[in-house]
């Protein structure tokens, strides 16, 4: 059996444990079983494990170091848990458990560290820890371990140091020589080992110093030096009182004196040494197995035959007799465990039937106690939770009208500003002679003020609704005509769309009773999502019904069909139906919360193809109460021509709207070209404007589309907002920078998102700059403007350069890439006299184009000049470093004509070639 004692465990072994022992441990265990203190019972059960231990009971030993644990824990004292946990530690490294005596040693560390504690138990966890590295070497992985082994060596170092132990100290420096001798460190050796402070190495720990010194030198072929140290080590050692040590002194220096060739003398004191473990109680079988095989390689070094045969046979016998010893053991270990369980079982009824006498006698005072308490706290419970019921209902109502009371009045404050808006627009469009841009732009403002207006409005709505202080009041009307002359006004719009616009009012011309306002808001809602989300080709149909004395109202719109996700939440507020399209704003739930008022429903269908809204409004007198109901009837002239601000169909909005067209694209050629990509039209005519004096303005609906346009004509620079359908502006982000043709586009990201976590995703994913709305129009100038003169300082720094060097030039691993294949078909292809653009760029894979912009944009050059530049260049090189004729040079770099070479050599570089060649 494999027996491995822990380097630092401070444990003796001796046989069993003795009469004395057993007389302690009684004791022990009565104290515990008298004892209700966590901290005595622990320190107990902890002291018997350890007594355990001393005899390599491992098994008991652990049973009462779980034992320990379990109270220490229950206590709570850190430095009392940290060493059991050393000490459950040490016994499984004794069993050679090493994964369960890694994670103890771990858990002691943790407790001691946590709490800043330094004492010799956390030094041992250290320390033991660096042994089970070490020890666990194998030849794939002995460096990994060696350096774990050094990590652990050096912590344990360091605490033996500040606990000033010099014994530990040296130990620990020996230790971390051996480990720097195993990986073949001599150097590093030495300066362990010559910092050991021998003084502080008595006995047996003097010996193993010399005796590492012994097996430094042998790994170093210095035989002479390690037998004089293995020398030094015998004689420590056999100075020692104990038979062990004297017989592992001797053992070690027969085989110094086997390295020294001295057989004979090896011989005699490898028997002395085998005579030393013989008379130990019981045998060191182990040992002795090992020294037999000395002895018979010895004597087979001499050619002894026949004793060589003899030990070897006693070499055998001890490992049998080793193999029988280890089953005796383990069956001992097993009585032992029975006898500890009997024991605890005794303990632990005793301490039961206390227990047990204990609680009956608490149980009697306590039911009477209990039954008092049982009645009075129900009674306190059931009145505390009647006045907070009261206080909450209260301070809810509270709220409801604060809330009411707060919209109501932020209304009013948003209405004044807002006129004061609208009424200097209004002056500014009615101005005789306005200029065309300026014209747009406070169109835009006057429509984006209508609609601010409108959402302000349906916030308050909602407020008014939720708090209850919004009232029904139905009147007597021609329902027929109120819809039909509500969703015409909806039909110049849907024209505008390219949208087919259907209306089937089939309703009798009778008057029913309904709430004109609720029902107005509840269907330009409807049909202005309709409108809004349904693309261009695509048909809207209204249907007005009534059946079982009821309003049933459908709006349906085909090419915008809903998930199932989307149908579960289409009616909260600002709801989305994906990440990438816009939200609803409040009108969707806003028109339900109108129609559960006027005692209806709204409900949404969807298949693959289209989206149907179906309204049901009860419209006769019958289902509303005399509150509910408002004198009068509803005056149909006033509606005939009702508009809704949302769809913005009035005849002034719609005519302003067809002034505002997308600029033409293909106008100022020379000028950098600029992509905005925005689903808001609004927005993509307001910032084109900005730019269009200095630029030639391409524009996109989404990112999609943005990416097309941005492949097809490479621009100079992309304004790109966040949130759009289908692609957004990360994904346009990503294919542009990941695609070789506009990897180099500078791209700004203009969007509504704000905060610092949206701003770093952006430019994560490629962004050049980011700003939040509403924007500064000089801020967006100038990062515009600074992002262009970045590229053309680029430019003229390679028109500087003699060589193209891809890694200098990039701007990411796109242009580097692109860059990379440039220079490859530049260096091949240029001294080709046909290699012109249309090869040029098939070898890239790009239209004539697509490699133009992309050229142009890196180097300020054009294909045709690009090629023309590089072979100057290269023309130039040759005519430093060659002795070749000008004429050789030109042909040699790809000129057919030796005067257009001449001709363009003096453009490019100010002289002639023959000129160049002689100043250089």
């Amino acid at each position: 059996m494999r027996i491995i004692i822990p380097l630092f465990v401070f444990f003796i072994i001796i046989p069993s444990v003795n009469a004395q022992d057993r007389k302690e441990i009684d004791s022990l265990h009565s104290i515990i079983s008298n004892s209700k203190n966590d901290s005595v019972i622990a320190h107990n059960y902890f002291v018997i494990g350890k007594k355990y231990r001393r005899v390599t009971k491992a098994d008991s030993a652990m049973l009462y170091a779980e034992k320990a644990l379990s109270h220490s824990l229950r206590y709570g004292e850190p430095e009392s848990t940290g060493t059991i946990y050393t000490f459950m530690g040490a016994i499984e490294y004794y069993r050679w458990n090493m994964g369960d005596a890694m994670n103890y040693y771990q858990k002691a560390d943790s407790t001691f560290t946590k709490h800043n504690i330094k004492n010799r138990y956390l030094f041992i966890a250290y320390a033991d820890r660096a042994e089970l590295f070490r020890r666990s070497k194998s030849s794939k992985n002995e460096k990994d371990v060696y350096a774990k082994a050094m990590i652990y060596y050096k912590k344990a170092l360091a605490v033996a140091r500040d606990l000033n132990d010099s014994i530990d100290i040296s130990r620990t420096l020996m230790r971390m020589g051996s480990v720097q001798s195993s990986l073949g460190n001599f150097n590093e050796t030495k300066e362990y080992f010559n910092e050991v402070d021998s003084l502080y190495l008595k006995y047996v720990y003097l010996g193993n110093y010399h005796m590492q010194y012994a097996h430094l030198y042998l790994k170093m072929g210095d035989t002479i030096n390690s037998v004089k140290h293995y020398k030094l080590s015998f004689d420590v050692k056999n100075r020692s009182k104990s038979n062990f040590t004297r017989a592992a002194g001797q053992k070690e220096y027969a085989y110094a004196l086997f390295l020294s060739k001295k057989y004979t003398q090896s011989i005699a004191l490898g028997k002395q040494s085998a005579d030393y473990f013989s008379a130990l109680d019981p045998p060191d079988y182990g040992r002795l197995s090992g020294l037999y095989k000395s002895l018979a390689n010895t004597n087979l070094a001499i050619n002894n035959h026949k004793e060589a045969y003899k030990y070897l046979a006693l070499s055998e016998e001890m490992s049998d007799s080793l193999t029988s010893i280890s089953k005796k053991k383990e069956g001992v270990e097993l009585e032992t465990k029975y006898q500890t369980e009997k024991k605890e079982q005794e303990i632990a009824l005793l301490q039961a039937k206390n227990e047990t006498a204990e609680a009956q006698k608490k149980n009697q005072r306590s039911l009477l106690l209990g039954g008092l308490a049982l009645t009075s706290i129900t009674g306190l419970f059931l009145f505390l939770g009647f006045r907070n019921r009261k206080k909450t209902n209260n301070k809810l109502r509270e709220l409801d009208t604060m809330k009411s009371s707060f919209f109501e009045n932020i209304s009013h404050e948003f209405r004044t500003p807002l006129s004061l808006i609208a009424g200097p627009v209004e002056q500014q469009l009615q101005k005789p002679g306005i200029d065309v841009s300026e014209k747009k732009n406070l169109t835009i403002a006057k429509r984006n003020t209508k609609r601010l207006l409108t959402l302000v409005d349906q916030l308050l709505d909602l407020s008014k609704l939720e708090a209850g202080h919004f009232k029904l009041k139905v009147q007597q009307g021609d329902l027929s005509i109120f819809l039909k002359s509500l969703t015409s006004t909806f039909e110049y719009l849907a024209h505008e769309n390219n949208q087919a616009y259907t209306v089937q009012i089939n309703i009798p011309e009778n008057s029913y009773y309904f709430d004109a306002d609720a029902l107005e808001k509840i269907i330009t809602n409807l049909i202005s999502n309709a409108l809004k989300y349904s693309p261009d080709g695509e048909s809207i149909s209204i249907t007005g019904i009534i059946q079982h004395q009821e309003l049933q109202f459908i709006v349906k719109n085909t090419g915008a069909p809903l998930s199932e996700e989307a149908l579960q939440t289409i009616f909260n507020r600002f709801a989305r139906t994906d990440e990438q399209t816009t939200g609803t704003g409040i009108g969707l739930a806003l028109s339900r919360e109108l129609a559960t008022l006027h005692k209806g429903t709204i409900t949404v269908q969807s298949d693959d193809s289209w989206t149907s809204f179906t309204t049901t409004l009860p419209v006769t007198e019958t289902a509303f109460s005399t509150n509910e109901k408002a004198t009068g009837t509803v005056n149909t002239s006033a509606f005939e021509n009702l508009l809704s601000p949302q769809a913005g169909a009035d005849t002034t909005s719609l005519q302003e709207q067809i002034i505002i067209e997308e600029p033409d694209i293909f106008s100022k050629d020379n000028n950098p070209i600029l992509l905005i990509v925005d689903d808001n039209t609004d927005l993509r005519t307001y910032v084109s404007s900005l730019f269009e004096d200095t630029y030639t303005i391409h524009t996109a609906q989404d990112g999609s589309e943005g990416f097309e346009i941005a492949s097809s004509i490479v621009p100079d620079l992309i304004i790109t907002d966040l949130m759009m359908p289908k692609d957004d502006g990360i994904t346009l982000t990503k294919n542009c920078k990941t695609t070789e043709a506009t990897s180099h586009i500078p791209i700004v990201m203009l969007t509504a998102k704000a905060g610092d976590e949206n701003r770093l995703t952006g430019l994560e994913n490629g962004a050049d700059a980011y700003i939040t709305k509403p924007f500064n129009t000089e801020i967006l100038k100038t990062t515009t403007y600074n992002l262009l003169e970045t590229r053309k300082k680029l430019q003229e720094r390679f028109s500087q350069e003699v060589v193209l060097i891809p890694k200098d030039m990039a701007i990411n691993s796109a242009d580097e890439r692109f860059l990379d294949n440039l220079k490859e078909i530049v260096d091949t292809q240029i001294i080709e006299s046909d290699f012109t653009t249309e090869s040029f760029s098939k070898a890239l894979g790009m239209s004539r184009m697509q490699l133009h912009r992309k050229l142009k944009a890196l180097t300020g050059l054009s294909a045709t000049e690009f090629i023309r530049s590089q072979r100057l260049k290269l023309a130039a090189q040759l005519l430093k470093k060659s002795d070749i004729n000008v004429s050789q040079v030109g042909y040699a770099v790809g000129f057919n004509n030796h005067s257009y070479f001449t001709k363009c050599f003096k453009e490019h570089y100010g002289v002639s070639p023959s000129d160049y060649a002689k100043n250089s």
